[in-house]
């Protein structure tokens, strides 16, 4: 039924007027005044009708369709969806994702698709078996495709042990506990990855963030830092860095490498994107096996939803200590995800993925650099996040909240910066839920606004 009457109220409206028109259409879904199969009005004429801008319209009606309340049919309208509408669920459980969280693009290739459904089918064949407690650390079988996944980074197992974690927030978990047992404290980048802020506060210690350049950190600061401070542990994302999307050159990873051999410093090497480029450079663990423990985690290179990763400490360190720190951070990695993820090893669907990955990042990073000013962006290649500075003008959180209303996530600089005032910057994520074409529409608009 065409429904050109319908007016949403937004008399007590206390969140911005999109997400109004949004809540207004679940109310009335809810009340019965629409009903499924309604036409809502264009969004011209309702944009006329109430005495507000059509993109407004446009971002409420967005938004609404996000949650899986209305449709948008081309040359059609705007369309109250069925309960029983065949994509409901797949919708709503697509909007559980988090888009706060930096995540790669989602597998859209049905072939591929197919492919992975089809593992998932293999590996039920180990029932019971993967629903049983396993070994603290991973099972053999696990452990073979983690060393042949990794010898694609470059990275040998020579001089360290390896453990099949519960992601990478487990892992790091589990060795700042046990490195920093007797006191001490963590250093990193001044802008980095928020989580470890959670980390540190969790298990009583110090965060220092240091001063950095074009390249990285101050090696100089870190030394200063390992005196003054007690700096016994550095905190590195070396590679395609979160949030700003760097990579920290190989003359600068050696300086800093000198200087955590010099003040016996233990080095984490947060590798989440390192498997992203084509020919990174080399893995700081190659360069400093005896100090660095080396976390490869697979969200961002196969899906976060795996919440495998691979942990490689040094020799020198007895493997039961940080067994013992790893079982009380998670108990153990699930045996069904990592069985899952061997299969996809063994098999190459992996590098399948990860080749899917890298297209559509590339596409997608294609879609930015054409639409927004050079002078804002700050981005690399085979990256699915950008750090963008937005005009004084506008100010990050504006930004941040007008982007709520589209498929991408944006995360105002706040939650990076550790020491510092926050600059007028935040982290737009180009992965997720998202299809390319509501990605598109998100770099659109938001080039719209910037300029």
């Amino acid at each position: 039924m065409r429904r050109s009457d319908w007016t949403p109220d937004l008399t007590h409206c206390d969140v911005p007027l999109f997400e109004g028109i949004a809540r207004a259409i679940a109310n009335d879904i809810a009340d019965g005044r629409l009903m499924p199969g309604d036409h809502l009005p264009t969004q011209r004429a309702l944009a006329k009708r109430i005495n507000l801008d059509v993109t407004t319209i446009a971002r409420g009606y967005a938004e609404a369709a996000r949650i899986g309340l209305v449709e948008a049919r081309v040359g059609s309208g705007t369309f109250v969806r069925g309960s029983k509408h065949p994509g409901n669920a797949s919708l709503r459980r697509a909007d559980l994702a988090d888009r706060s969280m930096n995540q790669p693009p989602d597998v859209h290739d049905e072939a591929l698709l197919g492919k992975m459904r089809t593992s998932m089918t293999t590996i039920s064949s180990l029932m019971p078996q993967l629903l049983r407690y396993q070994p603290g650390g991973g099972v053999a079988q696990d452990k073979a495709a983690a060393t042949d996944w990794l010898s694609r980074r470059g990275i040998l197992l020579d001089q360290h042990s390896l453990h099949i974690t519960a992601g990478a927030h487990a892992a790091i978990s589990a060795v700042l506990s046990t490195l920093l047992c007797h006191g001490g404290s963590i250093a990193c980048e001044s802008i980095t990855y928020p989580g470890l802020r959670g980390i540190a506060k969790t298990i009583g210690r110090e965060l220092h963030g240091l001063p950095t350049d074009q390249h990285g950190i101050d090696p100089a600061a870190l030394a200063q830092a390992a005196t003054r401070n007690q700096v016994r542990v550095l905190y590195q994302n070396p590679t395609l860095r979160n949030p700003t999307t760097e990579t920290v050159p190989m003359h600068r990873r050696v300086e800093i490498v000198e200087v955590a051999r010099k003040h016996g410093i233990a080095i984490i090497e947060d590798d989440a994107y390192g498997f992203l480029p084509v020919n990174p450079p080399p893995a700081m663990a190659m360069l400093a096996p005896e100090l660095t423990f080396y976390v490869a985690s697979l969200a961002k290179c196969l899906g976060p939803g795996l919440r495998i990763a691979y942990l490689l400490t040094p020799r020198v360190m007895e493997p039961e200590d940080i067994v013992e720190s790893l079982r009380a951070v998670s108990v153990m990695a699930s045996p069904l995800t990592s069985a899952l993820v061997t299969r996809w090893i063994e098999n190459g669907l992996a590098d399948a993925i990860l080749a899917a990955v890298r297209a559509e990042t590339r596409a997608r990073r294609r879609l930015l650099t054409q639409a927004l000013p050079s002078e804002c962006l700050d981005t690399s290649e085979f990256c699915f996040h950008a750090w963008i500075k937005p005009p004084a003008s506008l100010g990050r959180h504006r930004v941040v909240d007008w982007t709520r209303g589209y498929a991408l996530g944006a995360v105002a600089s706040d939650d990076f910066c550790i020491d510092i005032e926050p600059p007028e910057a935040f982290r737009f994520c180009l992965g997720g839920a998202a299809t390319f074409d509501e990605a598109k529409r998100a770099v659109e608009a938001l080039a719209s606004l910037l300029q």
